[in-house]
């Protein structure tokens, strides 16, 4: 295995800034993929940065984006594929001490429009557990993790006409278990 000993220092930088920018997204959707499981996020978003560092010298900086979600996507399924075939035990069994995952920190006026109270917004993280796994994963690429069409294409390996229809569905799906919280403002 080749190592990176002799990295370039500005790639090194570059990686640094990686960390500090994508590991707490990484954290955020492998949490919301994983559910029930969500205290395995940190191992996963720390697992694709690591993923990342062994291959710096392969990957373009412009691909690390994708590159990591596609990543940290492939290390939650393998994830939920073992809880499926695994007996549960003491560690798995979560208590009321578990930490909540804290909502995106930037709001914007989509389906999951500025949310003020508690009870909302376990609606929506509800809303979106709920979803299918394609639509939500889509939903969590594009609206929440911020990845164009063609990255969550990439991360995803569908077609971008995939992307487009399956988020297009996850957004009328969330509007429509919202309806309740969204008030006189009713969407179609």
């Amino acid at each position: 295995m080749e190592t990176n000993t002799a990295l370039d220092p500005l790639v090194l930088a570059a990686y640094k800034r990686a960390v500090r920018e994508f590991a707490g997204p990484l954290k955020g959707f492998s949490a919301r993929v994983l559910g029930p499981d969500a205290e395995w996020a940190e191992d996963v978003s720390q697992d694709a940065l690591l993923a990342l560092y062994r291959h710096l010298h392969q990957i373009p900086e412009h691909s690390w984006k994708p590159w990591l979600y596609r990543v940290a996507r492939n290390l939650c399924l393998d994830r939920l594929r073992r809880r499926k075939h695994r007996p549960r035990n003491f560690r798995d069994i979560r208590d009321d001490d578990s930490p909540e995952i804290a909502p995106p920190t930037s709001w914007t006026q989509r389906p999951d429009i500025r949310l003020q109270d508690k009870e909302t917004q376990e609606a929506l993280e509800k809303a979106i557990q709920e979803l299918s796994p394609k639509f939500r994963e889509v939903y969590l690429l594009c609206e929440r993790q911020e990845l164009s069409y063609e990255q969550a294409a990439s991360v995803l390996k569908i077609p971008l006409k995939t992307v487009s229809t399956r988020l297009f569905r996850a957004r009328k799906k969330l509007i429509k278990a919202m309806q309740p919280y969204l008030g006189d403002h009713p969407h179609r």
